[in-house]
């Protein structure tokens, strides 16, 4: 209870004023002994001055008394002694009540010789052998009026030092001034009583006034750490307090913006890597992990990165790299390495990042380079292929050519059959250059422009299966055109079109065999135009059909060869098919059985 301000504030109010109660009566009750002493010490001073010390030596000494002898009674020193006493009790009676004599505080005419009293203004009032009262009977004159002894008195011998007659004594039994004081007590500890109820009251109020405001502004403070701006609102008072709510306002609306700023930079740079192509990985220079996105996951094909630290997973996948090696080797530089996983190749680019001026980490990027690589051993399989290609027909070319030339008088049937052959090898290498051209072309998008022009689908399928089906007779093949639906007209480069049938069908009649069957099919399939070419050739084998499409690829190189083609032909219809009319084309085939390709036309409404 007591740890609260509120209590802490009412207590140290209390406090202060029992504090200040006690001092003022403390100083009071001071004041008013000092004052009571000091009044004793000046009426002694002031009264028994050296005119009234003489008369009452005059009066002591003014009767001489014979010696009383042993054993019996003078009567005359009797008589003179009361005397002398009356002298000197109408000489103190006259200054009585400047001296203040009353029942507390009485005068005594005592005996020099035996301190005997002669006189006591209070009778029921007793001398006692004080200090100043002894010294008195030596001859000296003394008082006391110190605060801390429990009397005050006053003693003056009369007659000489080695003979004194009398002793006029003065004592104050100090019973007055206990009863002012004890008053004083009571009144302190009665206003001591009430200034403790008002002050408790006054405190409690004062308290409130200041803890209230404060509590509430407490709760209001703890809505705005959560960010419920509504809680606190403007203060209309302009105390301290009011200037507190307007500061804690400022403040939490400062730290909304500054968090709402935070949060979207955070939120901003997470979707950012969380959305990244390459992946990311952080470590500490510890080496431990300490942040990685889902594209680091996928492209590592690992699940958990808890168990990652920098030196044994970089080890793992043989990235020859270390955390000594960027941190001390190469601190303020970037390192890269290229791996293999599976088959995929990443590239992984090291750099180490500062945090306040100081070295915070490692940052790895991963880029994912499988597609260059591949295009990389394309671009290098296409420059061999290529040179293959066109060295057969020149080896052939050179080879017939050097023959005739050493062969002047071979007869003219070996001549024209050589001469064919080498006109065989040219006619292939021009057709090896032109699919080539056409290639190139259609990689760089750089196609003769031709005007668009209506297609009939189902007349050019029919016209080419027409043509084509001398070179089916040849092998007792059955080429046979079966429309399924009707088909729309569409609009294109006719001539592209043609070119991409004939070498599907022209392939069918290759790879099939004699008294095979080959089917062309033309259909209009939801919103695409489907032509379909299904043969019972060889077929295709499962590992070859995902590079059927390549180029310089051939199913059978030696029967490709003889008959003149190149490798280029799928290629070249794939690629004209989706750059002229966006369509596609899939191949599936089950080898021994046979091949079915479908081409698909989308048709736009």
């Amino acid at each position: 209870m007591f740890k609260s301000i509120r209590w802490k504030i009412t207590i140290l109010f209390m406090l202060l004023v029992v504090a200040s109660e006690l001092i003022i009566g403390v100083f009071s009750l001071y004041v008013t002994a000092n004052s009571y002493h000091k009044e004793f010490g000046d009426v002694i001073s002031s009264v028994f001055s050296d005119s009234l010390k003489s008369e009452l030596n005059s009066a002591a000494n003014e009767v001489t008394v014979p010696e009383q002898p042993e054993g019996e009674p003078n009567i005359v020193f009797e008589e003179a002694t009361q005397n002398n006493v009356e002298k000197l009790k109408s000489i103190m009676s006259y200054y009585a009540g400047t001296l203040g004599i009353n029942q507390y505080r009485f005068y005594a005419i005592a005996d020099g010789q035996n301190g005997s009293a002669l006189y006591l203004s209070n009778s029921s009032a007793a001398i006692d052998a004080t200090p100043s009262f002894l010294a008195a009977l030596s001859g000296a004159e003394a008082s006391e009026n110190r605060i801390n002894v429990g009397y005050m008195d006053y003693a003056l011998p009369l007659g000489t030092e080695n003979n004194v007659k009398y002793v006029i004594y003065i004592k104050d039994t100090l019973d007055i001034y206990r009863s002012i004081v004890g008053k004083m007590f009571m009144i302190i500890l009665y206003s001591l009583a009430l200034s403790l109820i008002v002050s408790f009251i006054t405190g409690t109020m004062v308290s409130r006034s200041v803890t209230v405001p404060i509590r509430q502004l407490t709760v209001k403070a703890k809505k705005l750490a959560d960010g419920d701006l509504s809680a606190l609102e403007s203060a209309e008072t302009d105390d301290e307090l009011g200037h507190l709510t307007n500061s804690l306002l400022h403040l939490a609306q400062t730290r909304q913006e500054s968090t709402d700023r935070a949060m979207g930079e955070t939120t901003k740079v997470e979707t950012i890597l969380q959305n990244m192509t390459d992946g990311i990985l952080a470590f500490d220079l510890k080496g431990n992990l300490t942040h990685y996105n889902p594209e680091a996951q996928r492209l590592l094909n690992r699940k958990y990165f808890d168990d990652i630290h920098f030196d044994s997973f970089f080890k793992e996948i043989n990235a020859n790299i270390t955390l000594g090696d960027l941190l001390y080797v190469k601190p303020e530089g970037s390192m890269e390495r290229e791996i293999k996983l599976k088959n995929q190749f990443l590239l992984l680019n090291f750099a180490t990042f500062s945090v306040d001026n100081k070295l915070g980490g490692i940052i790895v990027i991963i880029h994912d380079v499988t597609r260059q690589e591949k295009l990389e051993q394309s671009r290098r399989d296409f420059v061999a292929n290529v040179s293959h290609e066109l060295r057969t027909p020149l080896t052939t070319i050179k080879s017939y050519s050097e023959t005739l030339a050493d062969m002047p008088d071979a007869d003219r049937e070996l001549q024209v059959r050589f001469l064919d052959v080498i006109a065989s090898e040219a006619d292939r290498m021009a057709r090896i250059i032109s699919d080539l051209l056409v290639l190139s072309e259609l990689d760089e998008n750089q196609t003769f422009y031709k005007t668009p022009e209506p297609i009939d689908i189902r007349k050019i399928t029919e016209s080419i299966v027409e043509r084509m089906n001398m070179a089916a007779k040849k092998k007792n093949q059955k080429l046979t055109y079966r429309p399924i639906n009707d088909t729309p007209i569409i609009s294109g480069d006719r001539d592209s079109l043609e070119r991409i049938i004939i070498n599907i069908i022209s392939n069918a009649i290759k790879y099939t065999g004699d008294g095979g069957t080959i089917d062309v099919y033309t259909s209009k399939v939801y919103k695409d135009i489907v032509i379909k070419v299904v043969d019972n050739g060889i077929g295709i084998k499962k590992e070859q059909l995902p590079h059927i499409f390549d180029r310089f690829y051939r199913v059978d190189k030696a029967r490709s060869r003889d008959t003149g083609g190149t490798g280029l032909g799928l290629a070249i219809a794939k690629q004209a098919l989706e750059s002229a009319f966006n369509g596609k084309i899939k191949i599936s085939s089950e080898f021994g059985k046979g091949t079915e390709v479908t081409i698909s036309i989308p048709v736009s409404e």
